[in-house]
This record gives structure tokens, C-alpha cells and sequence, in this order.
């Protein structure tokens, strides 16, 4: 798992191969939307940052099973690919504006600009804004027939209204994004659209729409359209992966992804319309007028723009920026964070002190950012995207949105009533909870150890403290088994303790000696690829104060220096976190010793260790996760 020089690694389980790949992609997107190569880079740059601290929210393990797609989904959680393209629609709109007020884009720009900020503010609420902005802001299509689409495809039936207020609530975003360069006049029934480009101009840009929508249709879907060849919507039902009906269990996410791909895609997209007899989008097409002094109009060919791949030189440099990016909010400790949105400060928090902060979110909001100062430098510390219901605005939420030394800050997202016609909006409440001591031994971190100390006993506290001195537990007296990992761990209670006698599992298992429990686990690179067992499991009885965790690694890493933390399975929050641990020799090659109060697994369910060796100037390289179920014994 050793990588080569400017090799470029999101995390995850992505092949390697695929990875470069879509560090490409997304260089090449970047160049579409903002045909600058230098501001592509730093546009990819920023996304591949935002996307590293988001992936704990949004990324998933190919070897997930069902049980784990039982859990609740609040918001769209994108693969990885989508995330990256979202994410750097997102990140090319500062570059955008800036450029805006510094001087006049070309008419191509725009255009290319009005579809991708449309595509990227709805895809970040529900499929059903993305068929609202597609068909009644990018194109013409009524009120009537847009209801029909989305009902053909969902099965679902938002009344007349929510089209209306949702067209009103994109409206009034895609106005302050373009900020007096779109101008609206009102129907004679009454209706609120922007003014249009003569009818003989719409036509000349139907190359370049197409040429967008495709490249904005979501990557995960991208050569698999949900809608049939000859589909008849009189006679046929779409697919279940469109409708979300079936015999068979569908995903949530993938089912709302591939209603996006109906309503973005042109080829699913004329599909749809020739199946409900609508008049084909290229002659429903209704771009606005953007109104520019002396607007360019130097670019009439209406390809998209390309340029040569990334270099080596380049993909290494995206590689160190993020590296260092990484190593800053590991080593920060903040005093204040800013809490961003839309790009502007909407709260700032002393951390020196509990503090509740409270402000609005409007409808078409998306990300919640969080930053602070280090080295002199602005440092993203968290990013959270905002969840939308289908189709009546934000979603309720409460959730930890960063912690860090200083404590933790909470999230609280609470819908406002409706009122009449007016833009639904949200009341965010922040609350900063300070711990009450950053750190109690030199290397090791936990917000979770703080108020358990007075209950260990006083042996596994000394256990603890010299398990951080490099090989102390490697040259211990106790017994150690099973140095192959693969199948479950269970207990192998002292003689002593008859009546907790579990009978252990075939294969491995785990030894307590003392009240300290030993177990080897299985890398996930070898469960991904079918060698090892995801649901490896290590029952903890009442009477262990100490989980001394073994981890297998390749001879590579035989004498590399290494970083561990703890975390719950599908979630961020390092439970605990231990520096500068070397590997010791056993006969089946380097082990990695994690010791862990027993007390920090609060309950059962799924962990996983995070391994990652320190190279040249504390900079982490990914070495490889642990995943282990965790069965608590009651007392």
C-alpha cells in the first residue's frame, strides 16, 4: 500500500487507477466551467479539501451490507464521485465572481455559469428542484407539464403551489448570484420570469446546453440512463430505480441520483418529453439576458472548452497542498471559529468560553462552512451540507458540527413555519461546549477518557501510560494468540472466572490476562477483497479495563513511526487518538499495538481503527483501516 511519489489518495476503497482518473475528470470540469488553468487547479484544489473533511459524512465502504443501509437518511449522501463534482461547482463560484466584478465574461461564460449554478444549487436540495430549475428556468415548459414529468417519474404529487414556490425560491437565489446581471418582468397571467434571449438566439447556444447538462449529469450515473429506449409512459412504469417501488430493496440515495439523471441528462431527459408527447427540450429552450456592458460574443463555436491533462509536477502539488491542509487541522488548536455561509460570515464563536450563536438559513442555502486562523492562514476546520426535504425546504437537523481540543460545537437546525407565499428559511442554534481539560497524558487526545480517569484502576492507568512508550507491550510476559486474522473474536476468559466462560469461535481469539484484553484484527483492505471478514467481532466482559488492539501491516512499514485513532463506524469524531507508535515483530510479520480503556467503547456496534504512518515533516500517509464489531457484556 506504499504509494509512488505525487500519488494523489482521497481515501476509501476507490481502486488506485480510479482515483487518478477522477483527480482528471475533475481537473477537466474545473477547466469547463472556468477556463483558467491555474484557477482550475486551485478550484479542484479547493473541492479535494472540502471534500476530504466531508468524506466522513458522505463517503461509503464497498463491502457495506445490509444492515448498515437499514439507518436513517436524512439528506442525498453522494458517492464519491458526485461529491467531487458538486463540490467543485460549488468551490468555481468565487472564482466566477470575481472575475464579474473585475471585468466582462463572454456570453459563452455565462450561460455555462447560469446552468451550472442552477444544476449545483437544486442537486444540493432534492430532485425535485432539479426538475423545477430544468424545466421552468432553463427551459419553458408550464407549470402543468412540469408537474406531469415529476409525477411520471416519482409517482409522487406535490401540489401546484410547491412548483411555484420552489421557481420563486430559485429565482430569488440565481438574482443574488448574478447580482443585477438578470433582469424579471411579469407574464400577463401574472408569472415571474426572467427576460429571455430573442427566440432566433436560444437556438444557437442548444449545442453548448447539451454539452453542459451532460457534463453536469451526476459521474455515478453517467453510463447508465434509468429511462428506457421507447418508453411509454401510458403503458409502462419506470424502472424502480426511478419510481423507488419493487419487490426489491431499494437505496434511497441511488433512487433520488438517478431522478436527478432523468431530469439533467439530455438523452434521458428528450426520452421523458417524447414519452409524454412535450415538445423537445431544444425548442423549449429559454435562456435569460445578461445584461453586461458591451458583452463579448468572441466565442461562437459553442464547444466546450479542453486543455492538455494534469502533469505529474501538478498532480503532486495537489497532493502536497491537501497533505498540508491535513497536517494544519491536525496541529491547530483554535481560539475562534467563523462560521461561513454563501460565502458570508454569519457567526463567530470564542472558544475560550461556552458560547451559543444563533442565525437564518434561507431556502437554497447549502453548506454550512467552518473555518478559524491558523499560522496566519484562513484553515478549514468542518463543512456540513444543509438537508432539504423533498419539496417543503429545509430539513430539521441536530448534529456535532466540528470537535476538536477545545470541545465540541452543536448543531441545532429548526424549519420555520410557513408564511403565505414568502421564502421558507430555517433558525440555526450553535452551541460551543467546552471540555473541561484538553489532554491528560503527552500524545493522547479524547474528549470521551475525560471523567472516566477517577473509575480506572489504578494498574490500568500504569498499563496505559507505558503502552505509549514504543514496544513496552511488544516485550510484556503475556501470551499472545492467533496472529491470523479473518474470522470472529471472542473472549478467552482467566481460570479463575468460570461463570463468564464463552466458548471462542473457530480461527482467532482474543486473550485477557489480568483484566486486560488482547486481539488481532483484520485490515480492510483484505475484508474489501473477500480475504478477511468485515464483522470481526471482540466481546468486552465488565471485568477488562484495557483492550490492547494487535494491527497486522505489510513488512513496508516494518520500522515506520505511526498515528492511530479510534472511531465509530460512519462517523468523523476520533474517540482516541495515540502519536508516534513503532510496529514490533511477530512470526507473522509487524504488528501495531493500540491499547484502549475498555470504557471508551460506550457501547456495542461497529469501530474502526485509522492507521496512518508519519513521514518527513509529520506529513500522514494512509496505511490502512480496521473495522471490528464490539459486543459489551452487561454486568
Amino acid at each position: 500500500m506504499r504509494k509512488p511519489a505525487g500519488f494523489f489518495y482521497l481515501g476509501g476503497t476507490t481502486p488506485v487507477a480510479a482515483q487518478e482518473n477522477l483527480l482528471e475528470k475533475g481537473f477537466q470540469l474545473a477547466y469547463f466551467i472556468f477556463p483558467s488553468r491555474s484557477a482550475a487547479l486551485r478550484i479542484l484544489a479547493g473541492a479535494l479539501n472540502k471534500l476530504k473533511v466531508q468524506r466522513g459524512r458522505e463517503s461509503r465502504r464497498s463491502y457495506w451490507r445490509d444492515k448498515h443501509l437499514k439507518r436513517g437518511i436524512t439528506r442525498i449522501i453522494r458517492e464519491e464521485s458526485d461529491a467531487l463534482q458538486w463540490l467543485i461547482f460549488y468551490e468555481a463560484d468565487a472564482y466566477e465572481k470575481e472575475q464579474e466584478e473585475k471585468s466582462i465574461p463572454s456570453v459563452q461564460e455565462m450561460v455555462v455559469r447560469y446552468i451550472k449554478n442552477l444544476v449545483r444549487m437544486t442537486t444540493a436540495m432534492s430532485s425535485f428542484y432539479v426538475n423545477v430549475g430544468l424545466h421552468r428556468l432553463v427551459h419553458n415548459y408550464s407549470t402543468a407539464e412540469t408537474q406531469r414529468v415529476y409525477e411520471a417519474v416519482t409517482d409522487r404529487y406535490p401540489g401546484a403551489d410547491e412548483y411555484r414556490r420552489a421557481k420563486g425560491a430559485l429565482m430569488e437565489k440565481l438574482s443574488r448570484r448574478f447580482n443585477g446581471l438578470l433582469k424579471t418582468f411579469r407574464t400577463q397571467h401574472g408569472e415571474l420570469r426572467f427576460e429571455a434571449m430573442m427566440a432566433e438566439e436560444q437556438g444557437t447556444w442548444a449545442q453548448l446546453v447539451e454539452a453542459c447538462l451532460k457534463a453536469f449529469t451526476p459521474w455515478s450515473t453517467a453510463t447508465a440512463c434509468p429511462v428506457p429506449r421507447n418508453f411509454d409512459a401510458a403503458q409502462v412504469k419506470l424502472p424502480p430505480r426511478l419510481s423507488g417501488d419493487g419487490t426489491e430493496k431499494i437505496d434511497a440515495n441511488e433512487v433520488e441520483i438517478n431522478r436527478c439523471h432523468a431530469f439533467i441528462d439530455p438523452i434521458c431527459y428528450g426520452r421523458l418529453m417524447e414519452a409524454l408527447t412535450f415538445a423537445p427540450p431544444a425548442e423549449r429552450l429559454a435562456l435569460p439576458r445578461f445584461y453586461m456592458e458591451s458583452a463579448r460574443h468572441d466565442d461562437t463555436t459553442n464547444q466546450p472548452p479542453r486543455t492538455s491533462s494534469l502533469t505529474e509536477h501538478e498532480r503532486k502539488a495537489l497532493h502536497d497542498q491537501l497533505a498540508d491542509q491535513e497536517s494544519r487541522r491536525r496541529r491547530s488548536d483554535p481560539q475562534f471559529v467563523s462560521v461561513v455561509v454563501a460565502g458570508a460570515e454569519r457567526a463567530r464563536i470564542d472558544l475560550g468560553q461556552q458560547n451559543d450563536r444563533t442565525f437564518q438559513l434561507q431556502e437554497g442555502d447549502e453548506m454550512i462552512e467552518l473555518h478559524t486562523s491558523a499560522e496566519g492562514e484562513d484553515l478549514l476546520l468542518a463543512v456540513y451540507p444543509v438537508a432539504y426535504t423533498e419539496w417543503q425546504g429545509i430539513a430539521a437537523a441536530q448534529d456535532t458540527l466540528w470537535r476538536g481540543r477545545a470541545g465540541r460545537l452543536e448543531l441545532t437546525i429548526t424549519p420555520q413555519p410557513d408564511a403565505g407565499d414568502a421564502q421558507r428559511s430555517a433558525i440555526v442554534a450553535l452551541s460551543f461546549n467546552p471540555s473541561p481539560l484538553a489532554s491528560w497524558l503527552p500524545g493522547f487526545s479524547s474528549a470521551n477518557v475525560r471523567g472516566i480517569l477517577p473509575r480506572l484502576a489504578l494498574p490500568a492507568l500504569a498499563l496505559l501510560a507505558l503502552g505509549f512508550v514504543a514496544g513496552k507491550l511488544a516485550t510484556g510476559p503475556r501470551a499472545r494468540q492467533g496472529a491470523n486474522a479473518g474470522t470472529a473474536l471472542t473472549v478467552k476468559p482467566p481460570p479463575q472466572s468460570p461463570d463468564t466462560h464463552a466458548p471462542p469461535e473457530p480461527g482467532l481469539t482474543a486473550q485477557m490476562f489480568r483484566g486486560e484484553l488482547s486481539a488481532t484484527l483484520s485490515p480492510d483492505d483484505l475484508a474489501t477483497r473477500g480475504e478477511g471478514s468485515p464483522d470481526a467481532a471482540v466481546t468486552i466482559p465488565p471485568q477488562v479495563v484495557l483492550v490492547n488492539l494487535a494491527l497486522p501491516v505489510s513488512s513496508d512499514y516494518a520500522h515506520s513511526t505511526f498515528r492511530l485513532a479510534l472511531k465509530r463506524f460512519m462517523n468523523n469524531h476520533e474517540i482516541l487518538t495515540v502519536h508516534s507508535v513503532v510496529a514490533r515483530s511477530s512470526k507473522s510479520g509487524p504488528l501495531v499495538e493500540f491499547p484502549v480503556p475498555a470504557q471508551l467503547f460506550a457501547e456495542s456496534g461497529e469501530y474502526v481503527v485509522d492507521l496512518r504512518s508519519i513521514g518527513a515533516g509529520g506529513k500522514l500517509e494512509e496505511v490502512n483501516t480496521y473495522t471490528f464489531q464490539v459486543v459489551k457484556r452487561p454486568r
